[in-house]
């Protein structure tokens, strides 16, 4: 009787494992950039990012949110994305603001870049250097991503067509 749980308990772990690998293998539909975070920041912003961006480039659909408050103030702007590219852990997503709490934001492409790195994540945008602009960006553009995650978590999923 022993034997024969064992043996079987056995072979639906070798059943599990052997779906897992092939699930894990599968590619995906599509690439994708999803997850909210709160930035770190020592002086006390409150600094957040929101992504549901699906699609590869200029095909890419979805959605972004950008808040931020500090010292009784705070800005927010919220869009449709207009293009991903997903290079391993590295997303790179662009939209135009559709809604505002900004003079003169609405209808300008913001970029935004998200590195994966778990637990670990960082974040940079096309407005680092000129927060108060408001100039628009090209479609998939972007800087590096030097500012860390405090708390949240974003998912980049990598997918590339097929190449001959």
């Amino acid at each position: 009787m022993y034997r024969n749980y064992a043996a079987a308990v056995g072979a639906a772990l070798v059943l599990a494992a052997t779906g897992t690998a092939s699930a894990a293998e599968a590619k995906p539909p599509e690439p994708s950039l999803v997850g909210h975070a709160k930035m770190y920041r020592p002086a006390g912003d409150d600094v957040q990012f929101t992504f549901d961006a699906h699609g590869f480039a200029t095909g890419a659909r979805g959605t972004f949110r950008v808040f931020h408050a500090f010292g009784g103030e705070s800005g927010w702007f919220e869009g449709a994305v207009d293009c991903l590219l997903v290079g391993g852990p590295v997303a790179v997503v662009t939209g135009v603001v559709t809604a505002t709490n900004v003079p003169g934001l609405q209808g300008v492409r913001r970029g935004m870049t998200v590195y994966d790195h778990g637990r670990r994540d960082r974040v940079g945008y096309s407005w680092v250097l000129g927060t108060a602009g408001t100039g628009s960006v090209p479609k998939c553009l972007s800087s590096a991503p030097a500012e860390t995650v405090e708390r949240g978590d974003f998912k980049v999923v990598e997918w590339l067509p097929e190449s001959h």
